[in-house]
């Protein structure tokens, strides 16, 4: 093959792998089995048009890449010691995978600052068709049947509508008519979470992100102002929607009435698996349990006692903790703290989206593992890395 055709292949390769991605982005919050379909053709196109020769200068350009390989084969490297049978050890690995995946990703997008833009509208794309079909889903247009009001469960849904609210209102900064098309993204994202959604997890973080921005957008004594408007609006909407008000009511129930070892709550279990976890982390400290080990502990620990199994204590640090141990959890706190580091180089819009995605990241990790969590897990890789590659 010619040099001329073997450039015109790889440009080609990589125009297939970018097209993916972008179907990947949009299909994040939808379904499942689509990002991952997409993810794979893009990282096989990424693969064939030569991307891992392309690897020595993305880690120098954006070390948090490195790392967050480093922490995969940690990952990979604990199957060694997991008490359970390899495939269980490796399903969980798989969970993982937007780690493996975030070179693939940010190669890609550092072709063009075209590229990085489409993958930020095709998620935000996918983001708005969700909130479209959960309002035809209220209005009786369509049936979403097993998740109520959404096509994903209430959990995914919530969060997914706190980070559209947020980035519309960063967008609605843009002049003439697409300023009020995303002031009305934001403000239909905004009654949905709190109208129709019931997703806590989503509340919490809209309301962490919200205050986020204020502090990105104004100076202290206006930004403290601003908190007591926006304490204001939160208590309008408690008094106004049974959809908000009820689910505080629960949060508050569920931990006033929590008895260690008895709850059968939401919140009540989520504390007894939080101390088990601790204890386990205590147990294997360095190295942890092993990849795909939590429920196997998990049970072990909690014999004879009347705290339900799971498989997951729905917080992604005590979750890695007892898996990886305290290496794991360093090496994921290091890609955080790179990325941040990275972010100095952005202007600034992009520089305040990325502290959004990487809040919305943490803070939803407070009450759910959302790293391993597939849909989550996805938009962390691809919304830090369209940002993120721009720094190449």
């Amino acid at each position: 093959m010619s040099p001329v055709n073997t450039e015109h292949t790889i440009k080609r390769l990589r125009s297939v792998g970018t097209v993916s991605l972008c179907l990947a982005c949009f299909f994040t919050p939808l379904s499942t089995s689509l990002l991952g379909l997409f993810s794979i053709l893009a990282a096989a196109a990424w693969i064939l048009s030569g991307g891992l020769f392309d690897l020595p200068r993305l880690f120098r350009a954006n070390p948090s890449c490195l790392v967050a390989l480093l922490l995969f084969c940690l990952m990979a490297a604990a199957l060694t010691y997991s008490p359970v049978a390899p495939i269980d050890g490796l399903a969980t690995l798989r969970k993982y995978r937007e780690l493996l995946l975030m070179p693939v990703v940010y190669s890609l997008l550092s072709l063009g600052s075209t590229q990085r833009h489409r993958a930020q509208l095709s998620f935000l794309a996918g983001c708005i068709v969700l909130m479209a079909i959960s309002y035809f889903s209220y209005f009786d247009l369509l049936d979403t049947k097993r998740y109520g009001y959404s096509l994903v469960y209430h959990i995914v849904h919530s969060f997914f509508m706190a980070v559209l609210a947020y980035w519309a209102l960063h967008k609605s900064a843009a002049p003439g008519w697409r300023k009020y098309v995303w002031l009305i993204v934001c403000a239909a994202a905004v009654i949905n979470l709190f109208y129709i959604a019931p997703g806590r997890t989503g509340m919490f973080v809209f309301c962490c992100l919200t205050l986020l921005y204020l502090y990105q957008r104004l100076s202290l004594l206006k930004w403290a102002l601003a908190i007591v408007l926006f304490t204001g609006l939160l208590v309008s909407a408690y008094q106004t929607s049974d959809n908000f008000s009820e689910r505080v009511k629960e949060a508050v129930s569920e931990i006033s009435n929590y008895k260690p070892g008895q709850s059968r709550t939401s919140i009540g279990q989520r504390f007894d698996w939080w101390t088990v976890s601790v204890r386990l982390m205590k147990e294997k400290p360095l190295f942890g349990h092993g990849t795909g080990s939590y429920e196997s502990a998990h049970r072990k620990a909690i014999r004879n006692s009347r705290i339900a199994p799971t498989d997951n204590p729905h917080n992604e640090y005590l979750f890695i903790g007892v898996q990886f141990g305290a290496v794991g959890l360093v090496l994921f706190f290091l890609v955080i703290i790179l990325q941040l580091q990275e972010a100095k180089g952005l202007g600034k819009k992009d520089r305040q989206l990325l502290h959004g995605v990487l809040l919305a990241l943490l803070a939803g990790s407070i009450m759910n593992s959302l790293l391993f969590d597939s849909q989550q897990g996805h938009f962390y890789l691809f919304m830090s890395s369209a940002l993120l590659a721009a720094c190449d």
